[in-house]
């Protein structure tokens, strides 16, 4: 790593590195976005693969440093991984440690505690491990970066800690394929109106009441399909739960699995609409991706989602767990092509208005140097300079 003149130097500590979408993105894109910020990050990843690939592939350094779920099992393994952690920070100079997890943040909190360096843990999951352990990381942190201000709300611990500030999620630009390429490319038909559902195919995702909508949608739009673009555990039974709800609804040829794509977000704009069913969220990248495609969405008013849509303008909400109420508005939006289309003009005005990566570095950089001036921790910029005056 090299310092740049007056610079930072943080470690971002990040729980998963073997995909490349969601939260991975969102740090590589972070870890890219900092270097303007005159911030010099260094990634601790738990193995080699998609997002050390893409990390280096920019000029962002990695280390590749397991930290083990904690546990009675896992007592001596996680208390050596603690000391490379801490000799880690103190090998490579960091001023300045940013977790993105419950369990990264213990670890990082921890070693900023041995070592006397500052940590930021960033909060993105609307539900909490456990209320104790917010507490916990609370104590472990100078400060807590939520997504979201539900995400900051979500246990007793974060709303009374002022610690706590928002920094809703921002993205990079995307550079959308057109539809007829996004749907050749994903092996989709040219022709038939096309809903999408993005992410994960798990059961926090409803994909299930995304399948439960299709009649509805279909008869709005004859024809109709519904494709899932996402990763899904080959050894959990979600996927084939899917299918078999497709199956006893007579529908099984109109539900495609079109398998994980690393540069999924490229694609959006193969489908006529987004349905996003999900039990619980924080700020959805899926989403936020819409709203700068032009594509309108539909989705449950959870989490941090409402902070993004305004119901009937950027895009339809509906109340969580409402099956029936979320098919309904699905194929209320799949009939008016005048409706998709205004909505579509105002998901993009406000997605350009609020999650913009850039907003969101300036918002990081600025709590890092928050932080940095008011921890007992210098950086090794700030004590180098006090020793030469």
């Amino acid at each position: 790593m090299t310092r740049a003149a007056g610079g930072v130097r943080v470690a971002l500590v990040a729980a998963r590195a073997d995909l490349l979408t969601g939260g991975q993105r969102g740090l590589l894109e972070l870890a890219v976005g900092l270097r303007g910020a005159g911030v010099e990050a260094l990634a601790v990843l738990p193995e080699a693969g998609p997002l050390a690939e893409a990390l280096r592939g920019h000029g962002i350094e990695c280390a590749i440093l397991l930290l083990p779920r904690p546990g009675p099992r896992t007592l001596f393994s996680g208390a050596r991984a603690l000391r490379r952690l801490v000799a880690l920070l103190r090998e490579r100079d960091i001023d300045l440690m940013h977790s993105d997890s419950p369990r990264t943040g213990l670890y990082a909190g921890l070693a900023a505690l041995v070592s006397r360096r500052a940590h930021v843990w960033q909060v993105r999951a609307s539900r909490p491990t456990g209320v104790a352990f917010d507490r916990l990381l609370l104590g472990l942190s100078d400060a807590a970066v939520a997504a979201s201000r539900d995400t900051a709300t979500r246990s007793l611990a974060l709303r009374r800690s002022r610690k706590v500030c928002v920094v809703p999620t921002g993205l990079a630009p995307i550079d959308f394929l057109e539809r007829g390429t996004a749907r050749r490319s994903l092996l989709l038909p040219g022709e038939p109106f096309i809903a999408g559902v993005i992410g994960r195919v798990d059961p926090d995702k409803g994909g299930d009441d995304a399948v439960t909508a299709l009649p509805a949608l279909r008869a709005a739009a004859p024809g109709a399909l519904l494709a899932f673009l996402g990763s899904a555990d080959p050894a959990a039974p979600w996927q084939h739960t899917c299918r078999l709800r497709a199956a006893a609804i007579g529908l099984s040829s109109a539900v495609r699995f079109l398998g994980e794509r690393h540069d999924a977000a490229r694609h959006l704009r193969a489908f006529d609409i987004i349905l996003h069913p999900a039990r619980h969220e924080g700020i959805p990248r899926a989403i936020l991706a819409a709203l700068f495609a032009g594509v309108p969405t539909v989705a449950y008013a959870v989490g941090g989602i409402p902070e993004i849509i305004e119901s009937g303008v950027s895009g339809l909400l509906v109340p969580p767990r409402s099956p029936g109420s979320f098919a309904l508005a699905a194929a209320a939006l799949a009939a008016d092509p005048a409706l998709r289309a205004d909505i579509a003009s105002q998901g993009l005005e406000r997605a350009r208005d609020a999650f913009r990566m850039e907003t969101m570095v300036e918002g990081i950089a600025a709590t890092y140097a928050a932080v940095l001036r008011t921890s007992p921790v210098e950086s090794a910029a700030q004590a180098e300079a006090r020793v030469r005056r």
